[in-house]
């Protein structure tokens, strides 16, 4: 009788330790969806849906789209670059990059053999943005630069040329940036974009729930999503 209650207790203490853990595990995926990536994967492919409902052009190529300098890059595609880093974090984006016109981009590409790369000025028609493995893509267009362009290339090509740039997650005072950070720096530092709420680690993510909860100060004017 007595061992029947002990063990009664030990299933009702495990089963309660067990629901606090499972419930402490959803509150800290819920914070950190929300405070790093403003929009969990479901949430985004919800995005995506009503986007594709919503805005008429679509171009299923990134070639295909009509590119202005200034316009923002997000992609989902799966390289062993960036495997890792959707195994463990379960982003729906995994890059991004800047178009500065003329076929150029500004982007963090990632740890290169010579580390002088990780951030550089490449040629759009000739990088992997080509790819015909994208999953999906999503070009964002910001609505107030009001002449600030020029300021935010300049600022883009000279982190792109600075030497001592390294990729990798942010840390203040130091050079260190990723692809998402590395653009919206510049336009905070501009004005282009208030900052507001900032998360605490910038990623692609983040830039598309800029775009779709942000219409005041940003338009998606291209995507594509694989069916």
């Amino acid at each position: 009788m007595r061992k029947n209650i002990i063990l009664t207790v030990l299933r009702g203490f495990t089963f309660g330790i067990t629901f606090v853990f499972v419930l402490f595990c959803a509150c800290l995926t819920h914070i950190f969806y929300s405070d790093i990536f403003r929009l969990s994967p479901n949430e985004i492919t919800r995005s995506l849906s009503n986007v594709l409902s919503n805005v008429t052009f679509h171009c299923k190529k990134i070639q295909d789209c009509h590119l202005l300098p200034g316009d923002i890059l997000v992609r989902r595609y799966i390289t062993e670059r960036t495997r890792l880093f959707d195994t463990m974090i379960h982003p729906y984006f995994t890059h991004s990059a800047f178009y500065l016109g003329d076929d150029k981009i500004a982007e963090a590409v990632g740890e290169e053999k010579n580390p002088i790369n990780d951030i550089q000025v490449a040629t759009f028609s000739k990088s992997d943005w080509f790819d015909e493995e994208i999953e999906s893509f999503v070009v964002i267009r910001p609505k107030k630069y009001n002449g600030k362009f020029e300021n935010v290339k300049e600022d883009l090509e000279k982190v792109a040329e600075d030497p001592d740039y390294r990729f990798g997650l942010p840390k203040q005072g130091e050079k260190i940036t990723d692809c998402a950070d590395f653009i919206v720096t510049p336009l905070i530092k501009e004005g282009v974009l208030a900052f507001l709420n900032t998360p605490s680690y910038i990623n692609p993510d983040y830039l598309f729930a800029l775009a779709i909860k942000s219409r005041s100060d940003f338009e998606i004017i291209g995507f594509y999503v694989r069916k």
